[in-house]
């Protein structure tokens, strides 16, 4: 089965969970194990597969980088990953 978002819905795929202290892209930066926070406090983040015929953010696009809320969307497994379907509304930032 082949997931396409209709109307204003985004289609995402969620990355998984890296702990701060493993993230290399701030490696410059010591958060102290005990104001570390895990993957049931953060925004869920995913890269976008598919958008909606009706979406009307332009900064939107096919392979973004976007931030939902960890309670948004409907979620579905498939093939060891996760997709999200997302209304663009929901969509918190979006990151190249």
């Amino acid at each position: 089965m082949t997931l396409r978002p209709t109307n204003d819905f985004v289609l995402l795929e969620e990355e998984p969970y890296v702990p701060y202290n493993e993230y290399k892209g701030y490696s410059h930066i010591v958060i102290p194990d005990k104001f570390q926070h895990g993957p049931e406090d953060r925004a869920i983040l995913g890269i976008v597969l598919a958008k909606g015929n009706t979406c009307h953010n332009q900064a939107i696009e096919v392979g973004d980088r976007i931030a939902i809320g960890k309670w948004d969307g409907a979620r579905f497994p498939r093939d060891g990953k996760t997709l999200i379907l997302v209304k663009e509304d929901n969509v918190l930032a979006v990151g190249a």
